[in-house]
């Protein structure tokens, strides 16, 4: 999975150099970036003009916490590449002010953008990013109310502390990507990803719009694959 996606990846940014690339956090993409970290070994000048954006972000974790998105990119991705701090958009991820926040990165993805590569992973309850199921959904970056699935999501209870909202890119942010890669990857998809390959399209399962992409890539790994 992890090696197919590099490699869809890499031929976009030998397309476009200076890419904008949208980064995100978890353990989904996690072998993605390390093909793309072997690759800068093997020929930093490839992405070395590739600009990030980060994807979403949690609310009210403290200075120095590992479980932020920043930190886990950060360690994944930037650093071993040696990304540039100029070309890099970043959530906040200690700002006490998440809506205005939301907007200054919406007012930098207007300006940068559009996004030329989405990465994303998708939740048990089937939220692309930060976007939960609902009602309906936001168009832009947003500061979402998380839903009880994803706060009993492992990682989230390690944290120690409550957590209640994220800042997060837009379902309209992320279709205006020119492409989308999903990544599907662990355990406890079995049911959601089911619900995804009926190709019915649903608010509650924010993942199912990806069926009206243009050019949206969704890769298995072996694991999801084997549940089925």
């Amino acid at each position: 999975m992890s090696a197919l996606a590099a490699e869809l990846m890499m031929k976009e940014v030998e397309l476009r150099p200076d890419l904008l690339f949208c980064a995100a956090s978890g353990g989904s993409p996690t072998g993605l970036y390390q093909h793309m970290v072997d690759r800068y070994k093997e020929s930093p000048q490839v992405i070395e003009e590739m600009r990030v954006i980060k994807l979403d972000e949690w609310v009210g974790l403290p200075e120095g916490s590992r479980f932020t998105s920043e930190y886990d990119i950060q360690q994944k991705l930037l650093k071993p590449i040696q990304h540039r701090p100029d070309r890099y958009i970043s959530f906040d991820e200690l700002t006490l002010a998440p809506k205005d926040e939301c907007d200054r990165i919406q007012d930098e993805l207007e300006k940068s953008g559009p996004i030329d590569v989405c990465i994303l992973g998708i939740g048990v309850n089937g939220h692309l990013a930060l976007n939960e199921p609902g009602e309906f959904l936001q168009t832009y970056c947003h500061v979402a109310e998380l839903t009880e699935s994803t706060l009993s999501h492992g990682m989230i209870q390690e944290v120690g502390i409550p957590l209640s909202h994220g800042m997060t890119l837009g379902m309209g942010n992320i279709f205006e990507s020119k492409k989308i890669i999903l990544l599907i990857t662990g355990k406890g998809k079995k049911e959601i990803v089911e619900k995804f390959l009926t190709q019915q399209v649903t608010n509650t399962l924010p993942a199912s719009l990806l069926w009206l992409h243009p050019n949206a890539e969704v890769i298995l790994d072996n694991e999801v694959l084997g549940e089925l």
